[in-house]
């Protein structure tokens, strides 16, 4: 009979403590600030190597860690770099795909498409970030529902803005000509509404693109002469090469303008760019939602409202070009 009762006792015990349990998940699921209490893994596949997407990366491990998920504690991340081969993006999402992985943010666009193709049929949600059209790229339905179990944030820039800060640079310029990687889908859409910019503002336009970062050189070189400035959009492969065009730019004595501001940074006169460290922090307050009960297919696509106006008065002289004063002193980043 004791045996019983003690029995008895301990059961009781067990079902209020399961009780208890069960009431603190449900009122932590309700909080809208997530604290992680078990381990988070997270795989990345990131196209290539260069300053704006190591950024969003930063900004997404970042974002992750304000939410409660902190590397080495409560989150874990398999950080992979595809060398800028889609080959390699298409072997790590398989990876992914057959190991214990929570989500996958996948980097740019080509990376982003090979974790959707590998991942869309499996429960392991894709966001992806630095990406210019998800819709033509085919990662999502719409940007306002997904449809798929995927979403994240678009790096397209509002490429009027930076055609019309060519012209505030340089007013008296009359041949633009655009330079872009052929391979890359995104950078041929920015190309072509850039296009359709300069020419309202007047100005004729040349486009040549470049096969891969070793001809760099002689696509800027085909242009002197002919052009009285150069637009490089959000292009991974020029993005990487930033030197090389510079370099390009000093020996031809030709002005760059560019689409991002780590290129800015590293060899381009201003634009109005986005900030990628801040896209990744919003691409990961998108993971915590989905991470928090929503499905990746009803959180709608999202871009960075607001651009800053950047300069580098450097690079700028290094071409014999001096930067209007009003702009350098209204701009929110000088180099």
């Amino acid at each position: 009979m004791k045996k019983l009762l003690c029995t008895v006792m301990a059961l009781a015990m067990a079902l209020s403590m399961a009780a208890c349990s069960s009431g603190t998940t449900e009122e932590t699921n309700n909080t809208t600030d997530t604290t992680a209490s078990e381990t988070l893994n997270v795989g990345v596949i990131q196209y290539m190597q260069h300053a704006s997407l190591d950024e969003a990366y930063e900004g997404f491990v970042d974002g992750l860690k304000e939410a409660g998920y902190v590397e080495g504690e409560t989150l874990k991340v398999n950080y992979q770099n595809a060398s800028g081969e889609v080959s390699n993006c298409q072997q790590i999402s398989e990876l992914f795909a057959n190991s214990d992985t929570d989500l996958v943010l996948a980097i740019a666009t080509p990376a982003a498409q090979s974790a959707v193709n590998v991942l869309q049929d499996t429960d392991i949600p894709v966001f992806f970030t630095a990406v210019t059209d998800a819709v033509g790229a085919g990662l999502v339905d719409s940007n306002e529902a997904p449809g798929k179990n995927v979403t994240g944030t678009l790096d397209m820039p509002v490429i009027a803005d930076q055609i019309a800060v060519i012209k505030d640079v340089l007013p008296e310029a009359k041949t633009l000509a655009i330079l872009y990687t052929s391979s890359e889908a995104n950078s041929e859409i920015q190309a072509e509404e850039a296009k359709a910019a300069a020419e309202t503002l007047g100005m004729e336009v040349i486009i040549q693109t470049s096969s891969s970062s070793n001809d760099i050189p002689q696509v800027i070189s085909s242009v002197v002469g002919s052009a009285d400035a150069i637009y490089i959009p959000s292009d991974n492969a020029f993005a990487s090469a930033m030197a090389t065009v510079n370099s390009a730019a000093v020996e031809n004595q030709i002005p760059v303008f560019c689409a991002v501001e780590a290129m800015i940074a590293e060899g381009g006169i201003a634009t109005t760019a986005i900030d990628y460290y801040e896209l990744g922090k919003q691409t990961a307050a998108q993971a915590v939602r989905v991470l928090n009960g929503e499905s990746a297919s009803a959180v709608a696509v999202e871009t960075q409202k607001e651009c800053a106006l950047v300069v580098n008065e450097t690079f700028a002289a290094s071409v014999g070009v001096t930067i209007p004063a009003e702009m350098v002193e209204k701009a929110a980043v000088k180099y």
